[in-house]
């Protein structure tokens, strides 16, 4: 799955809703290539902000800014910086150069935007709410950023696939097998879970994956149900704070979690535009980001600081 690889008060948003909404990592971050190639990640809808990559590389976000989350560094006229990847958290956004190096901009109260070496080089990466982690060319994870639970405390081995959450983290490894770490309050961070699984992604108080079949399989606790997918086969799959989002096969999207008539957390995150379809899927904190196949985005839910307001133009697609 290579869709974001995958959370608000310059204008404070307006009641009923009092704080931020807590993010999830975007959506779930594919395995490195048998050559450990960056995994292109072009689409990132974080807790109230969302990013992608232009065809150029350049990135792009929109939303709140507060922090400069969705502010990217763009270099000068003579050098633009690109990116090959890029991840949307919960108040910060990291991403990779094509070198596979990691930059990461926003809020950095927990040392979120720190990785631990300047030169360090990565094949994926994935911003949680206040923490960050990211693959290695070995396959071995590394975390930074708020560890409170333990979710910047990846074990070892090796993983083809990263996500961060809220408090907690979940990796596939090179079997197929998940592996989490971090706050297990609502069940949601299992040391291992058997699968196989072909795509992961952490949310607020729950997780998702992708079978070897398609059939998404989720774990957790969720009050809207986020949890609890519906049956039949899905490309690929992104757990968002309080619904979760995949694809089918043909593109279509389908979510399940909260819905609209929910106050204060009901804003139709988990109801997608009918009759389109889509080739990569983030859900956020309460709103919803997909590319369509021309590359253009659409967004649905929240769209206090027009986080669900995508500029035009298309972005790279998966």
């Amino acid at each position: 799955n290579t869709v974001s690889i995958k959370l608000e008060i310059v204008d404070a948003p307006p009641a009923p809703a009092p704080a931020p909404a807590p993010a999830p990592a975007p959506a779930p971050v594919a395995p490195a290539d048998e050559n450990n190639r960056i995994v292109s990640e072009h689409i990132s809808a974080g807790g109230s902000h969302t990013c992608a990559l232009r065809e150029n590389g350049r990135a792009e976000c929109w939303g709140w800014d507060l922090y400069g989350q969705a502010s990217p560094p763009t270099g000068t006229f003579w050098s633009r910086i690109a990116f090959a990847a890029i991840s949307a958290g919960g108040e910060h956004t990291c991403a990779l150069r094509p070198d596979g190096t990691a930059e990461c901009w926003g809020r950095n109260n927990h040392g979120q935007l720190s990785p631990p070496s300047d030169d360090e080089t990565f094949t994926a990466i994935s911003a949680g709410f206040s923490h960050t982690c990211a693959l290695r060319e070995d396959g071995t994870a590394e975390c930074w950023g708020l560890n409170d639970d333990g979710q910047s405390s990846p074990p070892g081995g090796a993983f083809k696939a990263i996500s961060a959450g809220v408090s907690h983290t979940c990796a596939l490894r090179p079997d197929g097998s998940a592996a989490c770490w971090g706050s297990n309050a609502s069940r949601q961070a299992p040391s291992s879970r058997s699968g196989p699984y072909t795509a992961i992604s952490a949310g607020d108080t729950h997780a998702c994956a992708l079978r070897e079949n398609g059939t998404a399989e989720c774990w957790g606790f969720n009050l809207f149900n986020a949890h609890r997918p519906p049956s039949g086969e899905f490309a690929a799959i992104s757990a968002g704070a309080n619904h979760t989002c995949a694809l089918r096969e043909n593109g279509a999207a389908e979510c399940w979690g909260v819905r609209n008539n929910v106050p204060w957390f009901g804003y139709g995150q988990s109801s997608p535009p009918d009759g389109e379809t889509f080739t990569a899927i983030s859900a956020g904190g309460a709103h919803t980001c997909a590319l369509r196949e021309n590359g253009t985005a659409a967004c649905w839910g929240n769209n206090d600081s027009r986080r669900s307001s995508p500029p035009g133009g298309a972005f790279a697609l998966p």
